[in-house]
């Protein structure tokens, strides 16, 4: 079970943003539902996801598309951080009319090497590097301060 939003009013809007960090043994299976029952609703459903060690985590998202003129977007993106961790991205779209538009984009992968490598060469551990991407600093503030400063 988890949470839901009945968007029934006119132009009713409802938006969850869900951020989870999967340490050693971790399981998690956590989601949000989105139902689109007024004209003219919208649902905007977001999950950032990082799974470390073992930790497995499934991100549930569904919208559901009732009534015409209704929009709703469901976006999930997974990051892994050891080959051990797991996440399962489940996005579920339903629509029952004619006139709704329901759309999601999923995407779970590891550390791009490019992305690690460009911060060592301006001076950052591994390790610093990775947590600077985990962590999701603004790398135009922390990284190129010197440069933004001057």
């Amino acid at each position: 079970m988890y949470p839901v939003a009945y968007c029934r009013g006119i132009n009713s809007r409802a938006r969850f943003n869900t951020i989870l960090y999967g340490i050693g043994n971790s399981y998690m299976n956590v989601g949000s539902k989105a139902i689109l029952q007024g004209t003219g609703s919208r649902a905007e459903v977001i999950a950032r996801a990082i799974a470390t060690d073992n930790a497995q985590i499934y991100a549930r998202g569904t919208l559901i598309g009732e009534q015409k003129d209704s929009k709703a977007h469901l976006e999930c993106r997974g990051l892994l951080v050891s080959d051990t961790a797991f996440i399962h991205a489940v996005p579920e779209l339903i629509g029952r009319v004619s006139g709704t538009d329901l759309s999601h984009e999923a995407a779970v992968g590891k550390i791009a090497e490019d992305q690690i490598q460009y911060l060592m060469a301006r001076g950052f551990s591994e390790d610093e590097a990775e947590s600077l991407i985990v962590r999701g600093e603004d790398l135009w503030t922390s990284v190129f301060s010197d440069f933004l400063t001057h």
